[in-house]
């Protein structure tokens, strides 16, 4: 039996603000090498996936995850400034899961979270040119080499997981004869952070939906690039075929091996199976990757690292957001439970801040006790809860118990934690 493995996320982040709430955050891909494609005796192998070859990869940004509904629908709206050109209308939302087509999820008040399908490779590079126009840099889609790479994430097995998926590792279509948990038999998408990451900190790189790639469809690897760049032909037709890679909820895992790929016209819009991420290449200007800054200028950068404490009991859902403090210079300790959590609070460094979620397993108060827990064992530290679903009378509750925030996006989740840090750092030691 596979086992679920965690890694300690060390990737920096960029945060691409798109407006009305929304951002991309995207990761710094390594420079590397890798071999390319799938060796003979990989199981579910196809002729297409070889020769393996060897590929130099230059450093690059990728999205930590699918470009999703809501990200889609920002972009889509925008209008044109002095300037910009748009060369294709995109459709404001494409995705057939959405409304009543969407069976909602536990925890999950809407769609807009999960990936957007239902996209031609056209409409996903429209997508890409305004966001490069909007921001003066060089988004596109990966080349197949730059997917496979990142998908990798350093591995040589099957999937970045091992030789094996588990349901609780991606969004596909399981055996129902080896799989006992219900959610293995999803007959949808499902929200882009809703599984562990890879170890370079990317979502659904295995499952969810087919990806657009830059390349056009060859069917063998013999004289494919070995730079990294996408694979292109100069005289071929707008409606010649191109890749996609990563395999969708209805196909099984071994549709979405890191080596698998398919193949579809560029007009193409299959059935809500088909979306894209982005990625962005050293350009003009390219981005400034976050680094730690969170105190203050005249703060002396000597002193200790901020350390936050975050109970968390399924901590794989979150990794985004360490990962995002993480490059903000921030230390995160983890805890599966207000217990662990006072355990650790007595055996650690001095911790600035705790966060939490209001609901802990099945139990949706646990949160709420966390904070005259606290103040039983004599704790006084800032508390932010970081939920997935607002509740008005649970928001009440928890900031009239002395709760500093209830917070449910992750752009607000990290200004609050830097607001807060930055006004303890300026507080004289007693």
């Amino acid at each position: 039996m596979p086992q679920l493995l965690r890694w300690q996320s060390t990737t920096q982040a960029f945060i691409e603000p798109l407006g009305s709430g929304q951002a991309l955050t995207m990761l710094r891909i390594p420079a590397g090498r890798f071999e390319m494609g799938s060796p003979d005796h990989e199981r579910g192998r196809d002729d297409d996936e070889g020769p393996v070859h060897e590929v130099q990869i230059q450093e690059f940004l990728m999205a930590s995850t699918p470009i999703t509904q809501a990200q889609w629908q920002v972009v889509a709206r925008w209008e044109p400034r002095s300037g910009e050109d748009w060369s294709l209308p995109l459709p404001e939302n494409p995705a057939l899961f959405q409304g009543e087509q969407a069976q909602l999820g536990k925890g999950e008040s809407n769609p807009c979270q999960r990936p957007v399908e239902q996209i031609s490779w056209d409409e996903a590079t429209e997508f890409c040119r305004r966001l490069s126009q909007r921001t003066g840099r060089h988004y596109t889609l990966p080349s197949e080499a730059q997917w496979e790479y990142a998908c990798r994430a350093g591995s040589s097995t099957p999937y970045a997981f091992g030789s094996e998926l588990l349901a609780e590792l991606a969004t596909l279509r399981y055996p129902s004869e080896s799989v006992e948990d219900p959610r293995a038999q999803r007959q949808q998408t499902t929200p882009v952070q809703h599984h562990p990451a890879n170890p370079w900190g990317l979502h659904d790189m295995h499952g969810n939906v087919w990806e657009w790639c830059l390349d056009h469809w060859h069917e063998i690897y013999r004289g494919a690039p070995t730079d990294g760049s996408a694979w292109i032909e100069a005289n071929a037709p707008a409606t010649a075929d191109r890749v996609v890679r990563g395999g969708a909820w209805s196909d099984p895992p071994s549709d979405a091996r890191s080596a698998c790929r398919y193949r579809l016209p560029a007009q193409s819009r299959e059935p809500a199976i088909v979306g894209f991420r982005v990625v962005c290449l050293p350009g003009s200007p390219p981005p400034v990757l976050a680094s730690p800054s969170l105190a203050p200028p005249d703060r002396d950068r000597s002193a200790r690292q901020a350390l936050v404490l975050w109970i968390d009991d399924h901590p794989d859902n979150n990794r985004g957001e360490r990962a995002a403090l993480a490059v903000e210079g921030v230390t995160v300790l983890l805890a599966s439970s207000p217990e662990e959590a006072i355990e650790l609070l007595a055996a650690s460094a001095p911790v600035d801040l705790l966060l939490s979620d209001l609901r802990q397993g099945d139990d949706p108060e646990a949160g709420l006790r966390l904070l005259p827990l606290l103040r039983a064992k004599g704790i006084v530290i800032p508390v932010i809860f970081y939920v997935g679903v607002l509740s008005d009378e649970r928001t009440r509750q928890a900031l009239e118990a002395g709760a500093l925030a209830v917070i449910n996006r992750r752009d607000q989740l990290l200004e609050a934690v830097q607001r807060q840090l930055a006004s303890r750092a300026t507080e004289k030691p007693a």
